[in-house]
C-alpha cells in the first residue's frame, strides 16, 4: 500500500512591491530546506500553502494557486507566531517564521477560496506593471 502525501510548503509572505518593484521575496519552508522565491506562483509541485499574511499585493497570486487547484491556507491568527519564538529564545525573522508556520496545528488555518480572493482582488487591484 503507497500513501500519496498533499506536499505542503509554509511561507512567510511579504510585502514585496513599492512602485511595482520587487523589494522583499516570501521565505519557504518544505519541511527540508528553506528558500526564497519573489512569486508565490513560482511554487511547483505543491498541493497546499500555508501562509501568515495576506497582502493586497499578493491576492492575485494567490488566486492563481487557488484556480491551480492547489490549497492555500491562512493563519488565522498572527500572533500566534510570537510564542515559540519566546520560549525558544528566536529572534523575530522570516527563515524562523516559516519554520515555525510548519509547527501550527491545520485548525489555526483557515482554507482561502476563489470567490473570497476574486471580490478581494476586485476591490484592491494590483497596480503593478
Amino acid at each position: 500500500m503507497v500513501l500519496n502525501m498533499s506536499r505542503a510548503v509554509y511561507v512567510d509572505t511579504s510585502r514585496t512591491s513599492i512602485n511595482g518593484k520587487r523589494k522583499k521575496s516570501h521565505c519557504v519552508y518544505d519541511g527540508e530546506r528553506i528558500f526564497q522565491i519573489n512569486k508565490l506562483t513560482k511554487l511547483k509541485s505543491v498541493d497546499e500553502v500555508f501562509i501568515d499574511t495576506l497582502f493586497p499585493e499578493i491576492y492575485e497570486e494567490v488566486l492563481e494557486l487557488l484556480k491551480r487547484n492547489i490549497e492555500v491556507y491562512l493563519l488565522k491568527y498572527t500572533r500566534i507566531l510570537r510564542k515559540p519564538r519566546l520560549e525558544n529564545s528566536m529572534r523575530k525573522s522570516d527563515e524562523v517564521d516559516a519554520v515555525i508556520l510548519s509547527k501550527i496545528p491545520r485548525y489555526g488555518f483557515r482554507l482561502l477560496t476563489i470567490q473570497e480572493m476574486e471580490k478581494k482582488a476586485k476591490l484592491w487591484p494590483n497596480k503593478q506593471v
